[in-house]
């Protein structure tokens, strides 16, 4: 049986790092994306079995690049959140159009799993960015994936 390749967006968070863990331990390969390669590396080196870790820089959201991790994987899985903006609009660009790309491309190349991590309570939460922002992102990977 051939080993699944996991794709992982935001593997240098808590829940990234702890999952980076307990994939590799059950022989799975990690795709770990990331905008900074120095830093993960520091951050995520020791995190995964030997060779079952890959890290690759993506600074920004390029589609072609996307596109050829997603071919080569099984599963991809999202952990990307912000909890302020830097900049106008980064909340929808990063819980809403992100999220709508990667499952509209997961669908495509016909991965096997699309997982994605959002928040807790945001459909309550109808005065806050950071949920709209979110649950856009939710409703827009239900219409593709």
């Amino acid at each position: 049986m051939k080993q699944k390749e996991i794709l992982l967006f935001g593997a240098t968070g808590q829940i990234g790092r702890n999952l980076i863990r307990k994939l590799s331990k059950n022989n799975y390969k990690i795709i770990a994306v990331t905008r900074n390669i120095h830093r993960a590396g520091y951050i995520l080196k020791t995190q995964a079995n030997p060779g079952y870790l890959e890290l690759v820089e993506l600074k920004s959201f390029n589609l072609n690049k996307i596109e050829a991790l997603i071919k080569r994987s099984s599963i991809c899985i999202n952990l990307i959140g912000i909890l302020y903006e830097k900049r106008k609009d980064e909340f929808k660009l990063i819980h809403s159009d992100l999220p709508a790309m990667l499952s509209k491309k997961a669908d495509e190349f016909n991965l096997e799993k699309f997982i994605h991590l959002s928040a807790l309570g945001i459909e309550e939460a109808k005065d806050s960015k950071y949920a709209l922002s979110k649950l856009d992102g939710e409703k827009r990977i239900k219409k593709k994936f």
